[in-house]
């Protein structure tokens, strides 16, 4: 078995709440996704989707356009959308001099290797990130890749067994998000987690205020910017619902989901134990 991921992130550097999206599908699907995304693009009248540019009609309409994309091909296409999220105010994360770029490597990492570990043992790999400046991508590739060659050890009534390696990783390459329209895919699921979570309260507001009422309330004002989102965000869940994919909004007041194998996974990181802390900067080690 044969795959390709691509990885953009969202809100790394000015939020609580930062993200990073894993999209990954079958290699000999690649074409096929990048010309249907890229003809949703052109009928879209957007030459690169960006979730940061979500706060017009134009950009709201191309965004619904890949979720429909999305849902129509997870099966067909062998699609797995891994969402990671983190708190910058946890125990791991909340810690003087922390280096913010060693932090998104591990981050990716992380999501990187179990990631690829849902799908079918031996597989291989091409890793497509988006660009981004100042992350050590050879240090990433070669852990990833000592990761994947590892084999586990385990026993029956038959005697002792070793199971093939995890995955291996065939190429590893940076690529420019407004060349490769699957990393916008990335960049939309990103943006779209963080949101639920930041936005969540602001959210059932926007959804009671479409309801008719009985009595006169005072009612929140919303940009524009806000409006778009939130509707998008219903149509997201409304779909998760409709084609029971277990990923929930209610229950954690975020995108959650509760199966990790389920193909659209949004994952929320919490501290492994008291020692899991964010690398620091060199200069404050022994500060």
């Amino acid at each position: 078995m044969e795959y390709v991921v691509f990885t953009d992130e969202s809100y790394i550097t000015d939020s609580r709440f930062q993200s990073l999206t894993a999209f990954s599908i079958h290699k000999n699907a690649w074409d096929k996704a990048k010309s249907e995304l890229n003809n949703i693009l052109a009928s879209s009248n957007v030459t690169e989707f960006k979730w940061q540019k979500l706060n017009n009609a134009k950009n709201y309409f191309c965004a619904e356009k890949i979720i429909d994309f999305i849902f129509n091909n997870l099966s067909n296409f062998q699609m797995r959308i891994d969402i990671l999220i983190w708190d910058t105010y946890d125990s791991r994360h909340q810690i003087y001099g922390r280096d913010d770029m060693a932090n998104y490597e591990r981050m990716f990492f992380h999501l990187l290797s179990a990631s690829m570990k849902r799908r079918p043992k031996s597989a291989k790999w091409d890793i497509r990130p988006d660009q981004r400046n100042g992350i050590d991508w050879h240090t990433v590739h070669k852990c990833l890749s000592a990761k994947g060659r590892q084999q586990n050890f385990h026993h029956d009534i038959f005697g002792y067994f070793i199971s093939d390696p995890h995955y291996f990783i065939e190429s590893f390459q940076e690529q420019c998000s407004n060349v490769e329209p699957l990393i916008q895919v990335a960049d939309l699921f990103s943006g779209l987690a963080v949101f639920s979570k930041e936005s969540y309260a602001s959210f059932v507001q926007w959804k009671q205020q479409k309801t008719p009422i009985l009595f006169e309330e005072e009612c929140m004002s919303f940009s524009n910017r806000q409006n778009y989102r939130f509707r998008l965000l219903e149509f997201f869940d409304r779909r998760c619902k409709a084609d029971k994919y277990g990923v929930s909004l209610e229950s954690k007041q975020c995108l959650f989901t509760y199966n990790p194998k389920n193909p659209i996974n949004f994952w929320y990181y919490e501290p492994q134990h008291n020692s899991d802390k964010a690398p620091v900067k060199e200069n404050n080690k022994m500060l």
